[in-house]
């Protein structure tokens, strides 16, 4: 009997070339969520900002460009390195929140989705390569590889899945928060083959998914500007700060310990742990926490890949970006070996959680 396996056969990332340094946040005005103006420096706050989240600069998107196009650029790289003919491809899945938002605007426009003019952009003419957009925050690239595979389960012929994350949060942050200098634009990619791997256990080897709505719901939200004066009608990304850490320190953690097992596996089997690039701090108390959960087992070196400081936090993005960089040996110090063992893990709004384990195949 024939085992199949879904893999990664090619991937692909679009990281801006424009580059937005803490220093130009210095002639900033901030406001508190409650609208009362905040009197530190703006140097001060810049400092305790870094501190916390380990941002230095983060990269935005030109002007003359819209979501879809660093997402087709993440694409045609993860259909290039795969090698395959785009016809082949039947699925494209966009991971997005915003659709394409034009520069000077903060208006979403998600008709046609974003996944379509991706499609159109790669030239794909085949009538039988359906694409759709999910919008499930930070962890939807991470289903859309779950999604993707249960329908490569269920095909005969040759096929591949395209699944893609794309952010382009530079255009929905709102200029008198202190939040903004968190977000960051970008797109990460990969292709997705059903392949024959024998005996073997290779690829996508267990996912898990969960959403918290009951008190979590509201953690990350769209909402009006900080500054009391601006155009009420603006809508902008807003988020409880100190409730999401809590939320995620409680819940991620668990998530991956509990997807490492229902692949069959143990912790100390895990190579690495490619997490949403969202905060340094937060990411280092989560892995403790996982490790507490493991007998406080100390951290293995490189465990964690970290581009927060020159990245930012490009939500969706971050995961597949950190992928392709280590997949391209783009990280120094990093690198996937043969047979490695890798976890996907990510946390959003809703609030919402998606871990996959991976195996790289030998």
């Amino acid at each position: 009997m024939k085992s199949y396996s879904i893999l990664i056969k090619g991937s692909g990332s679009c990281i801006p070339d424009r580059i937005i340094p803490n220093s130009e946040f210095e002639t900033g005005e901030f406001y508190s969520s409650s609208g009362e103006k905040i009197q530190d420096p703006p140097e001060t706050t810049i400092r305790k900002f870094e501190k916390i989240t380990g941002i230095k600069e983060r990269r935005w998107l030109e002007n003359s460009q819209v979501t879809s196009d660093l997402g087709t650029i993440a694409a045609e790289r993860a259909i290039r390195m795969a090698g395959i003919d785009p016809e082949k491809i039947g699925y494209i899945l966009c991971a997005q929140n915003f659709g394409d938002i034009k520069a000077g605007s903060n208006r979403a426009d998600l008709i046609p989705s974003v996944a379509s003019r991706i499609k159109h952009n790669l030239g794909i003419r085949n009538p039988y390569c359906f694409a759709f957009d999910i919008n499930f925050g930070c962890p939807a690239w991470i289903l859309g590889l779950s999604l993707a595979k249960t329908w490569l389960d269920s095909q005969q012929e040759e096929t591949y899945a395209l699944v893609i994350g794309v952010e382009t949060l530079s255009r929905v942050i709102d200029p008198f928060d202190r939040d903004r200098m968190i977000f960051s634009d970008g797109a990460g990619a990969v292709i997705l083959e059903k392949a024959e791997t024998g005996t073997h256990r290779f690829g996508i080897l267990a996912e898990l998914t969960r959403t918290d709505t009951a008190d979590h719901n509201l953690l990350l939200k769209m909402g009006k500007s900080n500054n009391p004066n601006a155009d009420p009608e603006d809508l902008f990304v807003k988020m409880e700060g100190p409730k999401l850490y809590e939320y995620a320190l409680n819940l991620v953690p668990p998530s991956i310990f509990q997807v490492v097992n229902k692949a069959g596996l143990k912790l100390e089997d895990i190579r690495m742990v490619l997490i949403h690039q969202a905060n340094e701090k937060m990411i280092d108390a989560m892995i403790k926490r996982l490790f507490q959960l493991n007998q406080n087992q100390q951290t293995p070196p490189d465990f964690v890949p970290k581009v927060l400081s020159w990245l930012g936090n490009n939500a969706v993005a971050s995961v597949p970006t950190l992928f392709d960089l280590i997949n391209r040996k783009k990280l120094e110090g990093y690198s996937f070996l043969p047979g490695d063992k890798i976890v996907f893990a990510a946390v959003g709004s809703g609030m919402s959680i998606s871990a996959l384990v991976y195996q790289i195949p030998e």
